[in-house]
């Protein structure tokens, strides 16, 4: 009997927790007054509201510090991320620079041994370092050795470009790594004061503003996250449209 007792007072209990959540969903959608209430409700439950902070200031200050060293060890990540890619882009500059002074060199080479031989049937084949090139292979050989120099001149302006913004990042990262020091800082100096004085109502403006300087910290911290540049995405878009055959006398018409 206690056993069936105990089974009915259960299950009597369940039924009135769902009469209630029931009753509460309701009351949710069809009030807006209800709603409105509930959202605040929840809202100061689930937020450091300036109400939770004035209850509660030094586990504010222990959320606060949580924050801003968690979006510290962020930084530090996307400061060695962003040097890499610095390093990356410093050797890619330095290689399509050694391709483009190669190209410079031997265009005009080419383009001199054409004009002292095209009008010549008997003078091809013709010998280029080394190579034995026909008429048609001449021209493949400058259309391609010009090809590589617009595609490596292409690619130079990208990397000067993803440099730039890199730079732009760094200081960005390295103001953020500052802020969130000085934060730290000010995040010990109130935790000392709540100790030896009661809060004020200076101090509760104090801990209410720092707030919006812990959320724009938080946020560079993301923001830099996954910024750093593609290399793989500036060799592809660096890429010259090969000129054809047709175009092989206005492409050495721009050759010096």
């Amino acid at each position: 009997m206690k056993t069936n007792r105990a089974g009915s007072v259960t299950t009597i209990g369940m039924v009135i927790l769902a009469l209630v959540v029931v009753l509460g969903a309701v009351w949710y959608f069809t009030s807006d007054v209800g709603r409105t209430k509930m959202n605040a409700a929840a809202d100061q439950y689930m937020h450091w509201t300036p109400e939770n902070i004035a209850k509660d200031p030094i586990n504010y200050l222990n959320f606060c510090e949580e924050e801003t060293k968690n979006a510290v060890q962020q930084l530090k990540a996307d400061e060695i991320s962003v040097a890499q890619s610095q390093g990356k882009l410093q050797a890619m500059r330095e290689d399509a620079a050694n391709k483009v002074a190669v190209a410079d060199k031997a265009l005009p080479e080419l383009k001199a041994l054409w004009e002292k031989n095209n009008a010549d049937a008997t003078a091809w084949p013709v010998t280029w370092h080394g190579q034995s090139l026909d008429r048609d292979g001449f021209k493949r050989q400058m259309v391609s050795l010009f090809h590589e120099q617009q595609t490596q001149q292409n690619l130079l302006a990208k990397v000067d470009d993803g440099m730039a913004k890199l730079n732009a990042q760094t200081g960005k990262i390295a103001d953020a790594r500052a802020q969130a020091q000085e934060q730290l800082s000010e995040i010990s100096a109130n935790r000392e004061l709540l100790k030896v004085q009661n809060l004020t109502n200076d101090l509760t403006d104090k801990l209410v503003a720092m707030k919006s300087a812990l959320q724009a910290t938080v946020a560079t911290a993301k923001e830099s996250n996954g910024s750093t540049v593609s290399l793989e995405q500036l060799t592809a878009e660096s890429g010259a449209a090969a000129p054809s055959d047709t175009d092989f006398d206005k492409m050495i018409s721009k050759v010096k």
